[in-house]
């Protein structure tokens, strides 16, 4: 059984009086433990996609099962639930609340599972040493720099143990370097089981996916695997 099914899945969008449909009958399968980069001009739809795969978002019409369950008509409480418990999610803005130290930062999703605050602060630090930020846990976002800041994001995002990595442009604001460091603790992760989708415009990221999916005008126009390759 797939992960994630979509099928004939539509997205459209009313500016006005005037509809946009951003996706177009789109059918895909994602299997556990894949690692898919969606790529494609801007505006092709491919962050639509992710929106819609990660239940930020709904199909206008069409069909979306996460481990065979219709998930594309739920309620917005029961989307909110999906996405805290299976889904993390990592964006080309950190995202990060200046006022809460990194630990603290990483803790805050783990609050709608019913941890207390030491349980909490404590599963914390031991994501921040799996992202290699062990020794900055008391730090606060503004005293890092950009590729540890997303490693804290990244961290953040693994709180409730997801089954998907969710990752939008998330090199989009480093510098060459640094987000091949962050490409390569993408790779660790999805070795380590961790499903990883994620949208880029940037080909060298593509690359170090097994699977690249090309979207044009909202469709699909190429999926293909390749063996990849390590992050320099």
């Amino acid at each position: 059984m797939p992960l994630i099914q979509l099928t004939s899945v539509t997205k459209i969008y009313v500016t006005g009086a005037i509809p946009y449909e951003v996706l177009k009958n789109i059918t895909l399968q994602v299997q556990r433990g894949e690692y898919v980069a969606l790529t494609g001009a801007s505006g092709s739809g491919k962050s639509t996609l992710l929106n819609i795969m990660g239940c930020l978002d709904v199909p206008s019409s069409g069909h979306y099962h996460l481990q065979g369950d219709e998930v594309s008509a739920k309620t917005d409480t029961e989307l909110a639930r999906i996405r805290n418990r299976f889904f993390g999610f990592v964006f080309q803005s950190f995202n990060l609340l200046g006022r809460y130290t990194i630990a603290e930062n990483v803790a805050l999703p783990m609050v709608y599972g019913g941890l207390g605050r030491k349980e909490r602060l404590e599963k914390a630090k031991v994501l921040l040493a799996r992202v290699g930020l062990e020794r900055v846990t008391g730090h606060y976002p503004a005293e890092l720099s950009g590729g540890m800041q997303q490693r804290v994001a990244i961290a953040r995002a693994l709180a409730n143990d997801p089954a998907v990595l969710f990752a939008d442009e998330p090199t989009g604001n480093l510098d060459s370097k640094t987000g091949m460091e962050i490409i390569n603790l993408f790779g660790q992760l999805n070795t380590e089981g961790t499903t990883v989708i994620v949208v880029t415009h940037d080909t060298r990221v593509a690359q170090h996916a097994q699977r690249v999916l090309v979207l044009a005008d909202g469709s699909i126009v190429g999926d293909r695997h390749h063996v990849t390759e390590p992050a320099a």
